[in-house]
């Protein structure tokens, strides 16, 4: 089984950068319990309106777990009014090197 990397922006409107990230770092303890994670970090840009998940995952099945837990599905509703875009999630795959 490979592991699943994902990083997701979520870039905050005009004014709304610290409610946002108070909301963004609200699930990090629930989403660290969950079967599966092995990484789920919050970064916050130097513009200061763009926010990024790094996330490393035991699988797919568990990244597709995370998705539809209550607290996620939670954020997604109190940061609706949030954001100014839809996030930018990008899944990911270890290059193998030899």
């Amino acid at each position: 089984m490979a592991l699943t990397y994902v990083s997701a922006t979520v870039i905050a409107k005009d004014g709304k950068e610290e409610e946002l990230e108070k909301a963004l770092s609200a699930v990090i303890a629930d989403v660290r319990a969950e079967d599966g994670c092995i990484r789920y970090d919050l970064h916050r840009s130097d513009y200061g309106n763009v926010f990024l998940f790094y996330e490393i995952w035991e699988s797919e099945a568990h990244l597709a777990a995370h998705g539809k837990t209550p607290h996620i599905k939670a954020m997604q509703v109190a940061t609706a009014d949030l954001v100014a875009a839809p996030s930018e999630v990008n899944i990911w795959r270890a290059v193998d090197v030899k």
